[in-house]
């Protein structure tokens, strides 16, 4: 976890908001980089995103949800709203729940649990989907060789497969499509600009099923061209 605590020389709410953080930190048991940074100009301010002296970030993000969004940079005091008052310094609250939040999600990512909304993958839905498509596909080749090797036929079953194939491949371009879409679009991110913002933790494991599940796409979707050496081979060695 790194905490990011931005502020100009001369701010009196400089060190008391460093040492609320570190407080905080140890009461929740909690190992962290805090990092002071000194803004030294109002270039400095508008390139790094700085909404005032002193200005807390987690991870990359303000500790104040609703300061995200914000724009207004410069070299200026910055004040929290603390029991609807205003006050020079984050409230307890706020750094407690920013740290706490921050924790569960690195808890997350280190014990491979997805999000708490416990949803699966779209990128692993769409890849399965994608692996299916193409089997059945594949079937006006398939059901010939299944067939011959059991002794059972069932008439115009190829057929019937065969004329839904480009149907079929299409459906599956589209799922692989989508899952690439989930796996690798960009991350919206409420960072400022300029800050160590935490990178995204990549669904790896996501990532690889797709792959794999492009490489099977392949070898289903080609099979009509060496299915006629699959089938010789299978028969061949059925006597």
């Amino acid at each position: 976890m790194k905490i990011e605590i931005l502020y100009f020389d001369g701010c009196p709410n400089h060190e008391p908001a460093v040492e609320r953080v570190r407080q905080l930190l140890r009461e929740e048991d909690v190992s962290a980089e805090v990092l002071e940074v000194n803004v030294g100009d109002a270039s400095i301010a508008q390139r790094v995103g700085f909404l005032g002296s002193p200005s807390v970030r987690v991870n990359g993000l303000d500790v104040e949800p609703e300061a995200r969004a914000a724009r207004e940079y410069g070299m200026m005091c910055r004040t929290y709203s603390v029991d609807g008052r205003r006050e020079g310094l984050p409230s307890r609250e706020v750094l407690r729940r920013a740290i706490r939040e921050a924790n569960s999600a690195i808890n997350n990512s280190d014990s491979g649990q997805p999000p708490s909304n416990g949803s699966k993958s779209p990128t692993s839905l769409f890849a399965a989907g994608s692996v299916f498509t193409a089997i059945i596909a594949s079937f006006c080749c398939i059901l010939p060789i299944v067939f011959a090797l059991t002794g059972f036929s069932i008439l115009g079953a190829s057929a019937l497969f065969d004329a839904w194939r480009p149907y079929l491949l299409g459906v599956t371009s589209g799922l692989l499509g989508l899952g690439f879409y989930f796996a690798y679009r960009p991350k919206k991110e409420q960072c400022a600009p300029g800050s160590a913002c935490a990178m995204p933790v990549t669904n790896r494991s996501g990532r690889l099923m797709l792959w794999i599940s492009t490489a099977a796409v392949v070898l289903f979707a080609a099979f009509p061209y060496y299915s006629g050496a699959v089938a010789e081979w299978l028969l061949s060695n059925r006597k």
